[in-house]
């Protein structure tokens, strides 16, 4: 089954918490909002993100990190569930290189049960086909976003309860100006709750105009202290408590909004000798309207 703690009615009514809904096999099942007793014992976000291994055979390449999301129909069915990542952590390059793959598959965990997050499966997937095309999604009109989307054959998910993000998570109704906090979901040098595959959280700030594209490209800055590692994470606009919602009026409530998905950091190259690197201590973040006009335009090959 897949669950997605969007709101039904959320957009409308302005008081956003989640609701769950849960498709099983047999058909779409709505859930009330949680009480205090029903809350899960993590947040539903750190159950949407997993550490993602890039693997050459059985050798592991690298690790970065990957969240789910998916694509439902006018009903409300899953039709689709998508790893999201960047290019560079299935291909160990950047996007618009000519060099050769580092990787064949990847591997990443679904948790099984909320209330016991030590409980995952591990899957592991090819990124490409037999006849080396590759089996993800990605941007033709922006070819050089470090973004893509792998779809998940439905067997990886029978029978598990996957929490997932949903369209309505990119326009979760709060505010995002500069200076608005932005938090990564992800595991920096792999570092994180091993036993119950759980990301750490780290929180910075927008650091650009959030609704100018930065250099023309669907992409924001975020200055935030983040770690190899940690590429591909989701990153979140949360609130508890009072915030400021779209129409520019406090209110009080639980939001979280899907901004997009971390990608890299800038470092100013020295040309002087002896002299390192500097790191600006800022990322690059492509936009969660690049990531649903890929979902929503995906059809299976």
């Amino acid at each position: 089954m897949i669950v997605s703690e969007t709101g039904q009615g959320m957009l409308a009514n302005m008081q956003p918490w989640f609701l769950g809904v849960t498709m099983c096999v047999s058909g779409l099942v709505g859930v009330g909002v949680p009480t205090a007793q029903a809350q899960p014992t993590v947040e539903y976000a750190s159950l949407m993100t997993t550490p993602v291994y890039l693997f050459q055979g059985t050798r592991q390449v690298s690790q970065g990190t990957g969240f789910f999301y998916g694509v439902q129909d006018a009903a409300g069915v899953f039709e689709t569930v998508f790893l999201v990542t960047n290019y560079h952590v299935v291909t160990g390059h950047s996007p618009g290189t000519t060099l050769p793959p580092k990787g064949d598959r990847v591997v990443f965990y679904l948790h099984l049960d909320k209330n016991n997050p030590s409980s995952v499966k591990q899957v592991a997937l090819p990124v490409y086909s037999d006849a080396g095309v590759p089996l993800w999604e990605q941007s033709t009109e922006h070819p050089d976003a470090d973004l893509i989307l792998l779809p998940l054959p439905s067997p990886v998910y029978l029978g598990v309860e996957m929490y997932v993000f949903v369209e309505d998570h990119t326009r979760a109704p709060i505010r995002i100006r500069p200076t608005s906090n932005a938090t990564l979901l992800g595991y920096p040098f792999g570092f994180s709750d091993i036993v119950n595959r759980l990301p750490v959280w780290k929180t910075g700030n927008v650091a650009s105009e959030p609704q100018v594209d930065f250099q023309g490209k669907p992409a924001f800055l975020v200055d935030v202290s983040a770690f190899p590692g940690m590429s591909g994470s989701p990153v979140l606009a949360v609130a508890n408590g009072v915030y400021e919602n779209d129409r520019e009026v406090f209110v009080s409530g639980r939001v979280m909004r899907l901004l997009g998905v971390f990608s890299a950091m800038p470092v100013m190259r020295s040309d002087t000798p002896g002299q390192a690197d500097t790191s600006l201590q800022l990322g690059y973040v492509w936009k969660s309207a690049l990531i649903a006009d890929l979902a929503r335009a995906y059809r299976p090959r």
